[in-house]
């Protein structure tokens, strides 16, 4: 619309008194304004503690926050509390101490998969276990800096959802901690069947190759088991149960890592996607209704307030969607490289095929989940372009304009925007590099299984 200009703030922290001025921040990094909003103020305050009664995103997802606290990730204050101005970071905190020392466990591992890869060489296969250790030595940086954002993130995030909570707006028959729930227990569950299958897949080749190798003589045991699986480790430090038992620790957690930087975007995209989809069912509510234009007002601020903090979350989150499609791409490239490979045990293909299929499940998951907030925020749309004569205002103009024209949608960086039509790109492009790779693997394919006893 020509001379027409969205009311799009891109400084969430703004805000708009009573007089018509603008307020702004007393100092950076931005802070959550609570002045602006009375009804906020009581909510927060200590004689009222409503939150727990309310369909908040912080209520859904602070169980797995929590969680996730517990294997060193997010270190923040007051998770578990129900006013979210409760929640705070402080590099001086148990949970920045615990993830300060597992991020050094993990850089000790880091160095000695590196190490040994020098020794040996770097082939196409053998560098993966470098790529994964990396990934989360980056993913605990990024959940650092996240958490430092966290606190004025969610406070604000609290702020701008407290108006779908009640009147004209409906909780759909699932609400959001039950939606965030599912998406949660599902990746969880999955990834410890992919984690405990690694573990049986690993145990009984040890086994089995102990019992078939004559020119092997150490009995099967936990040390030699370590010592033989986990020999690029002790190329840094010297052997001993404990730092045995603690390896196996690490890796734990090192997995848990791995498939929270996925479960996080979900659980951020079902918050948003959820607000969303109840602004399309208000819409939906008044297809057939004469309404004045101060209702079509009222839709249109509550829409751009939440592409405001869609901007903030991306503004935050965009380093870890980064890292997630990065980390994605490359480990369905490996798995699907892997597949005309001859396994020895059948332990071993079950393993690798239910490893590739819940890749590639969880992969094609978090597109989904995370394209669901486009896709809710242009569900209107159809709806608005039949408004009747007697309801069409600029109000409704404005805001079938905003629709068309403006992503909403999470990034990575701006370099791309988690929409499907990302998916079938990404897919093609999955293709494309893997017959590049298999043409080049074809040598390592004809060889076959290494020696059993070697």
């Amino acid at each position: 619309m020509k001379g027409h200009t969205l009311n799009f703030r891109k400084n969430p922290n703004k805000d708009i008194s009573n007089d018509g001025k603008e307020v702004k921040p007393e100092s950076p990094p931005p802070k959550f304004v609570e002045e602006s909003n009375l009804e906020f103020n009581i909510l927060a305050s200590e004689k009222l503690p409503n939150y727990a009664k309310l369909d908040l995103f912080h209520r859904a997802v602070y169980p797995f926050m929590f969680l996730a606290q517990c294997f060193a990730i997010m270190p923040l204050i007051g998770i578990r509390e129900s006013n979210p101005r409760r929640i705070r970071f402080a590099y001086k905190s148990i949970p920045m101490i615990v993830t300060l020392i597992f991020m050094a466990a993990t850089l000790i591992l880091f160095l000695g998969m590196f190490t040994h890869l020098v020794k040996i060489g770097i082939t196409a296969k053998n560098f993966v276990g470098l790529v994964f250790f990396g990934c989360v030595l980056s993913a605990y940086v990024v959940f650092i800096r996240l958490a430092k954002k966290w606190p004025a993130l969610i406070r604000y995030w609290t702020r701008t959802e407290m108006v779908f909570t009640k009147t004209p707006y409906e909780i759909p028959k699932r609400n959001l901690s039950r939606r965030v729930q599912l998406a949660a227990f599902a990746i969880i569950g999955l990834s410890l069947g992919e984690h405990a299958l690694y573990q049986v897949s690993v145990i009984l080749s040890y086994q089995r190759r102990i019992n078939l190798c004559t020119n092997i003589t150490t009995p099967a045991s936990f040390d030699d088991y370590i010592q033989r699986n986990y020999d690029y480790v002790f190329q840094l430090l010297p052997y001993s149960p404990f730092i045995g038992a603690f390896i196996l620790l690490i890796n734990g957690v090192c997995t848990f890592v791995w498939n929270y930087m996925d479960l996080f975007i979900m659980m951020i995209s079902k918050g948003l996607s959820y607000r969303f989809e109840q602004i399309t069912a208000r819409i939906r509510k008044l297809e057939h209704e004469e309404v004045c234009e101060s209702v079509f007002i009222e839709i249109r601020e509550h829409y751009v307030k939440m592409c405001e903090l869609l901007e903030f979350v991306d503004s935050g989150m965009s380093s870890l969607i980064l890292l997630s499609c990065v980390n994605n791409l490359y480990f369905v490239c490996y798995q699907l490289l892997n597949v005309f490979n001859k396994l020895r045990w059948p332990i071993n293909y079950v393993y690798f095929w239910y490893s590739l299929l819940y890749l590639l499940g969880r992969t094609a998951f978090v597109f989904l989940t995370a394209a669901e907030i486009n896709e809710e925020s242009k569900r209107g749309l159809g709806i608005l372009r039949r408004v009747s004569s007697r309801s069409w205002c600029v109000e409704v103009e404005r805001l079938i304009f905003q629709m068309t024209t403006q992503t909403v949608a999470l990034s990575g960086k701006k370099f791309y925007f988690l929409t499907r039509r990302l998916l079938f790109g990404m897919a093609g492009t999955i293709v494309t590099y893997e017959l590049v790779l298999l043409q080049f693997d074809e040598p390592n394919r004809r060889k076959g299984l290494q020696p059993l006893c070697a």
